[in-house]
């Protein structure tokens, strides 16, 4: 059950992991990537890989 539950975390994550990507590349095409937007966006994804590293490294 345990590993179950940790498997599906690891998924939400990953889906979560491509909706920030898409997000970050569309704001910065439409703002450019110094835009704040575009940085706080990069900044989420960034926090989203050091998750989903987390759980790859237990």
């Amino acid at each position: 059950m345990l590993q179950e539950n940790v498997q599906i975390s690891r998924e939400f994550i990953i889906i979560s992991i491509v909706q920030k990507r898409d997000e970050m590349i569309r704001l910065a095409a439409v703002n450019g990537l110094l835009n704040s937007e575009t940085i706080k966006c990069s900044q989420e994804l960034d926090r989203l890989l050091n998750a989903l590293e987390k759980y790859q490294i237990h």
